[in-house]
């Protein structure tokens, strides 16, 4: 257990040598978020907001999950790329015993038409540009003490000339949970946690290692508190209402921008109905017509279903839907009117003895 804090210091010692990052695949570590619940939640991605597109969130909190899950989600578009759109897909498996096991995979398809404020037109591009993630998971949960979940991702650039280029990186997560009340009513949780994405500091080439373009080396930090109250003469089937409130710092190691603060929180009822809501800033770099930052309130919502508690017993099916439609917030200083891009998630997570 001291080694996996060690490590987790030296590689954040480490990595506060490494520079370089230049926006490289920016549209894959910061632009749509797989969770639509975490996009709504003012993009926090440490805490316990997310824990099955572990792809982009921290990989300790998969051990939270409970059984076998299948998780899709859905986005688009993205700026200027009319028709661009996100699908991940993903499974999962939990067993206290041995740890949580994941695989997300992520696809992001440009698409044909390209918007350039400049231009005030769309044109046809005959380049599509294609990039994939896949990413392996691991999570394990020591007992009185803390979980810490290892991604392993494959990075794939499609540059739509029969040709691929492939990197791979890693990150590393820890989460800790502190149970400051629990009783027959109330329940109040406190959780920390962190992440560490691209740990060892590695790039992408598809030329050689003298042109190659460094991936981001992120270090994020956070802290919730989760607060649910329960009567069993009014509503036996769950807790009545909860909320649930976090913040979280994100900190770009191998570059000067991109330092972000988050907050955000949920509203549940009855544990069907979620209503959602945030707010991010985030510096951005330095060009002719860049926006010094970036920052807007979020907000959407998800729904519950929970076949052993509201519909029959011995069928231990969870169903989760989350949704948002949000402004695109303008990196130029000089435009903003890009289209509201849509997010939504179906998650399916079936509970094993």
């Amino acid at each position: 257990m001291k080694r996996i804090i060690i490590l987790f210091l030296l590689v954040i010692s480490n990595s506060t040598f490494a520079q370089g990052y230049n926006d490289f695949a920016s549209e894959i570590f910061f632009g749509r978020l797989p969770s639509a619940k975490t996009e709504a939640m003012g993009r926090i991605l440490t805490l316990n907001f997310d824990p099955y597109f572990i792809s982009h969130s921290n990989p300790a909190n998969l051990v939270t999950t409970n059984g076998a899950a299948v998780f899709y989600a859905h986005s688009s578009p993205f700026y200027g790329y009319n028709d661009a759109t996100y699908s991940y897909i993903g499974v999962s498996y939990n067993n206290p015993k041995i740890g949580a096991f994941a695989f997300n995979y992520l696809n992001f398809n440009s698409g044909s038409t390209v918007f350039i404020p400049a231009l005030g037109v769309p044109f046809t591009n005959p380049f599509k540009e294609k990039r994939y993630l896949y990413t392996l998971t691991y999570a394990y949960k020591i007992i009185d003490w803390f979980s810490f979940g290892i991604n392993a991702n494959l990075f794939v650039d499609d540059f739509g000339t029969d040709k691929t280029f492939s990197d791979t990186f890693f990150e590393l997560g820890l989460s800790r949970d502190f149970i400051l009340i629990q009783d027959s009513e109330i329940k109040d949780e406190l959780t920390t946690g962190t992440q560490l994405k691209n740990i060892f500091n590695q790039s992408f080439s598809a030329i050689d290692e003298a042109q190659s373009d460094p991936f981001p080396v992120i270090f994020r930090i956070g802290i919730s508190n989760l607060f649910e109250y329960t009567d069993k003469d009014f509503y036996r089937s769950s807790y009545l209402f909860g909320f649930t409130l976090g913040i979280e710092y994100q900190d770009l190691l191998n570059a000067d921008f991109r330092t972000a603060y988050k907050i955000g929180g949920e509203l549940s009822l009855l544990d069907i109905i979620f209503l959602r809501g945030g707010f991010y800033h985030e510096t951005r770099g330095e060009c002719g017509n860049c926006r010094g930052k970036v920052e807007d309130v979020t907000y959407g919502f998800g729904v519950k279903l929970d076949f052993n508690k509201h519909f029959t017993t011995g069928f231990p099916l969870i169903i989760l839907f989350d949704f948002v439609n949000l402004e695109q917030p303008s990196h130029l200083s000089d435009f903003s009117n890009w289209d509201n891009f849509t997010t939504l998630n179906l998650i399916a997570n079936y509970s094993i003895d």
